[in-house]
């Protein structure tokens, strides 16, 4: 196990955060973002690097919090590959997972340079930081076990303290490494995130869903919101991401009934 910083504090299993993979949106509320972490003692992040932009104000904002922090990074995503949506901008754009990986494998391909730019972008925007680190190469990847192995050794190169987390597409996860599976029933084994990525919460039984999920590191609630979707795709940086603050004060009160009740700003 690789860390960045010597872990700080201990990590509640029972504590989870919003998976705000879209926080680098241009449109992301900051002001909403920041009353969801009103009064907590740990800041719980999460976020997508570079698919849905590279300035990330709301993101620096919390960052630059003095309160203890975890975070879990994606660099890239695999999702836009597998379903042909990739924008031009994607590490992964024009790839397919059998091209995908033997790019990996290649030090000059496209995929690779693109691949190191993204990561260089992750290692600035956390270095100097206080803060516990896991960090996903790809986002449910449909990369062949030596390439996810490969990008992830390049990981480990730039950012050797980090937790290096392998997050596959219906793969068995590759051993050494901590193991992120996102929706409502994937089989886990500790060391191990799970994510609700993909399946919204608010049609979950959140409180069996936990406890099912109690012995992983790390626990991220999703809603569909939380990537700007509503609707038929739309390319992730075209988005609206413009959100009420009732959207935000609903997820909260999930936050406050399912993982922190005895928190202050919420028995209020």
């Amino acid at each position: 196990m690789r860390w960045l910083i010597p872990l700080l504090f201990a990590i509640s299993p029972a504590y989870a955060a919003p998976s705000l993979l879209g926080i680098c949106h241009k449109d992301y509320p900051c002001k909403q973002v920041n009353d969801l972490y009103q009064g907590v003692n740990q800041v719980h992040l999460s976020w997508l690097e570079h698919t849905f932009g590279d300035k990330c104000p709301c993101l620096e904002s919390l960052l630059n919090d003095a309160r203890p922090k975890i975070i879990r990074a994606h660099l890239i995503q695999s999702p836009c590959m597998r379903n042909k949506r990739c924008g031009r901008y994607e590490a992964l754009w024009g790839y397919t997972a059998a091209s995908g990986s033997r790019a990996a494998l290649n030090p000059n391909s496209r995929l690779r340079k693109r691949f190191k730019k993204v990561l260089q972008q992750f290692k600035a925007r956390i270095t100097g930081k206080e803060l516990t680190c896991y960090v996903s190469p790809c986002l449910e990847c449909d990369l062949y076990e030596q390439a996810r192995r490969a990008l992830a050794d390049l990981v480990a190169s730039a950012v050797p303290g980090c937790n290096i987390v392998d997050n596959p597409y219906r793969r068995k996860c590759l051993s050494g490494y901590v193991c992120e599976k996102h929706g409502e029933n994937p089989k886990l084994a500790a060391p191990c995130i799970i994510d609700l990525d993909g399946t919204d919460g608010s049609k979950v039984d959140v409180k069996n869903w936990i406890a099912r999920y109690s012995h992983c590191d790390l626990t991220y609630y999703w809603e569909p919101w939380m990537n700007c979707i509503e609707g038929k795709f739309v390319d992730p940086r075209l988005r609206s991401c413009k959100y009420p603050a009732s959207t935000f004060k609903a997820t909260k009160g999930v936050l406050c009934q399912y993982f922190y009740p005895s928190l202050d700003t919420c028995l209020h």
